[in-house]
């Protein structure tokens, strides 16, 4: 047990670290970020439905400039943390919008949140908020460590807004149209 424990510490840190150093390499390209939101909910589609959630895309048909598979990574962990720890028969909302010279990605579940003493350290490697998921589940605490490092990358940014019931990851990227 403790050998299998540490072998997926030692593949989660690999996994780190393979994102940094990918993380340096910016493929920049059209994207329809509606699309790509779409494939993201896709793959995820046997996870969501096994928790019996209803998954909302909000975006327009715009077109981004920027680096689609490092958002989708992103996106793939922010919504999969989401399933992980919304209700059974719960509801996520995967928004896309264009702001200010700037495009926005939200990720929004009626989970349990993330507790305020986590919510400075959940970007953090391995840490893991206290609040259980309902699903049973098997992180390392290093995926939104791997967002965070996508998204510095790409010259975003990524926070946890502060709410009264769930969680709402908010990413923003530079509009390079």
């Amino acid at each position: 047990h403790n050998v299998r424990g540490l072998q997926e510490q030692i593949e989660s840190l690999l996994t780190l670290n393979a994102a940094a150093f990918e993380a340096r390499r910016l493929q920049i390209a059209p994207v329809r970020p509606r699309k790509l939101l779409a494939s993201v909910v896709q793959r995820r589609e046997l996870h969501s439905q096994s928790r019996q959630l209803k998954i909302i895309i909000e975006s327009s048909q715009e077109t981004a400039m920027l680096d689609a598979e490092k958002m989708s990574v992103v996106l793939d962990n922010l919504l999969s943390n989401a399933i992980d720890f919304s209700p059974l028969g719960g509801e996520i909302s995967l928004i896309a919008r264009r702001g200010d010279n700037a495009w926005c990605f939200e990720c929004i579940d009626q989970g349990p949140g993330v507790a305020a003493e986590d919510a400075r350290r959940i970007f953090d490697p391995f840490v893991q908020g206290q609040r259980q998921a309902p699903a049973q589940r098997r992180g390392s605490g290093v995926g939104l460590s791997i967002v965070r490092e996508l998204v510095r990358a790409m010259g975003g940014a990524v926070v946890l807004l502060p709410t009264e019931a769930g969680a709402h990851f908010h990413v923003e990227l530079p509009d390079d149209l």
